[in-house]
């Protein structure tokens, strides 16, 4: 019994934290019969409307948004609902500003409050009731769950042990901004990107053992999902030339001999034709740009500010993520090192990316929250710096490591509590403060 404890501690740590994030959406829910709607809330409003429109109303020009969503008596409204016009206007005709990844994510949970409201309430089964918030606020702990889970076995795939993988999970549990946007913002995109990359990566390791078709199927498929979710993160993509580097189950060059392996590669198609015939339908053009005039600056990045603004800067909020970069000269070891320069890699064109948006910030987020997306890569750098830091070193980076958490969890509280959420950022230090004044 012992060992079968010790042998499967991740997984039980894993689902004791999944029962505490479970507790704090209760929690969180359990106040007014408003508090439920803001789990569909602001950007997230954008996400999750593909669902209705293509499933309810069948109308991808939102021409229910009025009629419904702004009516609707219990989550109708500006305040009561956090409600955000997610429209453009294209040729005429109306589009959804944000792309349907995450409405894909969110489809069982759609589904199931949509029979449920139909068969067990006196509600409309309109989308925009009680039911439809309730399930998509649970949806967000159970992709944490699932992305976690999938983190888990990446940590297992590079060869950590059981008391170095437990570490891991609870370093990227809280010291990243995963609590905020899988309990608080439940309908954004980030929890499901980050469950998504979880996929990619380990996907990759195991493709990286040992060609088989329906693995190459798989990760072709995720690239076309990790598309249309986000499509800035398909820089994923980079990490995949260090995974398969000298791997000795799957190497470039045998596509090249049995060239019918790249039917395997069809897949990432799937999802952005289905994209773009949603776009076809509701402005008459495959192929537009949804967000207008908010566009990238790639010529002028906000780098600096996006690591180090207390305006959402990665550093103030999350300092967790970069700790392994500042401190790699304690723990780099040569030859060991690829998927270490792979990541590195990766995340620095992410990062060049995402400070090029016009907003930089991300509005009123927690931390740099496009970064979340990415947190799968940040903590396997964080678990194999602890792996490869002597015992004295590794002890000395568990302690600045968990400190970072605690940084980051208190400034989560605070950020319930009234702090932090103005643009510029003026309270911050007095957010980090206020417990010792």
């Amino acid at each position: 019994m012992k060992k079968w404890l010790r042998h499967n501690a991740p997984v039980l740590l894993l689902c004791l934290l999944t029962l505490v994030f479970a507790k704090l959406q209760y929690n969180k829910l359990g106040g007014s019969p408003g508090d439920a709607c803001m789990s569909i809330c602001s950007d997230g409003r954008g996400y999750y409307a593909w669902l209705p429109a293509v499933f309810i109303y069948q109308d991808v020009n939102f021409n229910f948004f009025e009629q419904v969503e702004v009516k609707d008596p219990i989550c109708g409204g500006v305040v009561a609902g956090c409600l955000q016009d997610y429209r453009t206007c294209t040729n005429g005709m109306m589009c959804n500003k944000y792309y349907p990844g995450t409405s894909v994510m969110m489809l069982p949970f759609f589904a199931t409050a949509h029979l449920a409201t139909k068969w067990f309430t006196h509600s409309p089964a309109n989308g925009y009731t009680s039911l439809y918030f309730l399930l998509i606020a649970f949806s967000g702990v159970c992709y944490y769950l699932l992305g976690m889970w999938l983190f888990l076995k990446i940590l297992q795939q590079t060869g950590l042990s059981v008391v170095q993988q437990s570490l891991t999970i609870l370093l990227i549990t809280f010291g990243t901004n995963i609590m905020y946007y899988a309990v608080d913002k439940p309908s954004y995109s980030h929890i499901y990107s980050f469950t998504q990359i979880a996929a990619f990566i380990y996907c990759g390791l195991l493709l990286r053992q040992r060609y088989t078709a329906s693995r190459l199927v798989f990760l072709s498929f995720l690239t076309g999902l990790i598309f249309i979710t986000r499509p800035v993160n398909v820089s994923i993509l980079l990490l995949l030339p260090f995974l398969f580097y000298d791997a000795p189950g799957f190497r470039l060059r045998s596509l090249y001999q049995k060239p019918a392996r790249l039917l395997c590669l069809l897949p990432v198609i799937v999802m952005p034709v289905m994209l773009f015939a949603l776009y076809k339908a509701a402005t008459g053009q495959y192929f537009i740009y949804s967000y207008a005039s908010e566009t990238f600056d790639f010529l002028h990045p906000h780098f600096f500010q996006f690591l180090l603004s207390y305006d959402n800067g990665v550093l103030p909020y999350t300092p967790l993520l970069l700790m392994p970069f500042l401190l790699t000269p304690l723990w780099l070891r040569q030859g060991r090192s690829v998927i270490f320069y792979g990541a590195a890699l990766t995340l620095l064109v992410a990062i060049y990316i995402h400070s090029s948006w016009w907003c930089w910030w991300y509005g009123y987020a927690f931390g740099a929250r496009t970064m979340l997306d990415f947190a799968p890569l940040f903590g396997l750098v964080v678990g194999i710096s602890i792996k490869n830091a002597a015992r004295r070193q590794s002890a000395i980076f568990l302690v600045v490591y968990f400190g970072c958490c605690a940084l980051t969890m208190l400034l989560y509280h605070q950020k319930n509590h009234g702090y932090l959420n103005t643009f510029p950022t003026t309270d911050y230090w007095k957010a980090v403060l206020y417990p010792f004044s």
